[in-house]
């Protein structure tokens, strides 16, 4: 009988939050930083050279980060449950604030970008919608929603890269493909009966893979007119916080209320490895552009893995 190797041990643990860790996302492989978010609405940045934080920034007046993004190498968007916006410019060795958007969305749902159209994504207070504002200007520049029929929360955003495309997942369980240039979703697709907690898409291979707080993961890609569901997984805990595909299409990486993180080969979505390093709920996940996955939990702690 073969002999199944044991889980990797991270390569490092990131120590200093003083609150649960909600959003992580690497910087430009120059800079080589890692931006965490938090649920007292500190954001650390963290030197991955000296695995230590070079500072923080007073973000989201308290509540939980949501959403960290850059719009540019030198330019950061965070995103909480306060309902603001807020455009960060790097400045030698700290970040100061330059502008904010506020929206009256109150709910969980992160924002996305669709560079190619200049747009940032961001959940409206209208149930069920998108509010689209222009990146340079700042300034609303439509609202898209579905008059027919409500969906419940908004509730993850997924861009499609190159493309003026998104993917968003609703309270009712369904996903639906939207066209910020046409202003209209093409199709849409129930995954669970529960809320999509999470979802990721690589438009390379065409497959997407969601979560719900049950214990499934459900696969799915698009055709021309359609989402199509595919394989279902189920996995021995319910609750899933996050899903991340990595940039080589070769894994995929779940965060699980169990306080594990699961490992998936893209191809035949096999189970690879259980990660069991965390003492409470994982809550969100990066990978680099190396590979390196980051894994956020409400232990507040930061692993730092290296995988397959």
């Amino acid at each position: 009988m073969a002999v199944v190797p044991a889980p990797p041990d991270p390569v490092f643990t990131l120590r200093g939050s003083s609150s649960p860790i909600t959003y992580l996302k690497f910087s430009d492989p120059a800079t080589n930083l890692l931006i965490s978010g938090s649920e007292d609405g500190q954001v650390h940045i963290w030197d991955l050279k000296t695995h230590r934080s070079t500072g923080s920034i007073e973000a989201c007046d308290g509540q939980s980060v949501l959403w960290i993004e850059f719009i540019r190498d030198d330019h950061l968007v965070t995103f909480g449950k306060d309902g603001i916006a807020q455009i960060w410019e790097a400045a030698e060795s700290r970040w100061e604030k330059t502008d904010e958007i506020h929206t009256s969305a109150m709910g969980f749902c992160p924002g996305a970008v669709l560079k190619r159209d200049n747009l940032l994504l961001l959940p409206s207070s209208t149930t069920s919608a998108i509010d689209l504002y222009d990146i340079k200007t700042l300034q609303k520049v439509g609202t898209l929603c579905n008059s027919k029929s409500e969906f419940g929360m908004t509730m993850s955003i997924k861009s499609i890269s190159n493309t003026s495309k998104f993917l968003v997942g609703y309270e009712d369980g369904s996903i639906a493909l939207w066209d910020s240039k046409q202003s209209q979703m093409f199709c849409k697709a129930k995954l669970f009966e529960e809320c999509v907690m999470c979802l990721d898409y690589s438009f390379e291979v065409n497959l997407g893979i969601s979560g719900s707080p049950s214990n499934l993961l459900s696969t799915w890609h698009k055709t021309e007119d359609k989402i199509q569901k595919g394989t279902s997984l189920e996995v021995t805990n319910p609750g899933f916080n996050d899903m991340k595909i990595r940039g080589d299409n070769k894994i995929i990486a779940s965060a699980g209320w169990d306080h594990k993180v699961r490992i998936f080969g893209l191809k035949r979505l096999r189970p690879l490895a259980v990660l069991s390093y965390h003492k409470d709920s994982v809550q969100c996940l990066a990978f680099s552009h190396d590979n390196m996955l980051a894994c956020g939990s409400k232990d507040h702690h930061i692993s730092l893995w290296k995988l397959y």
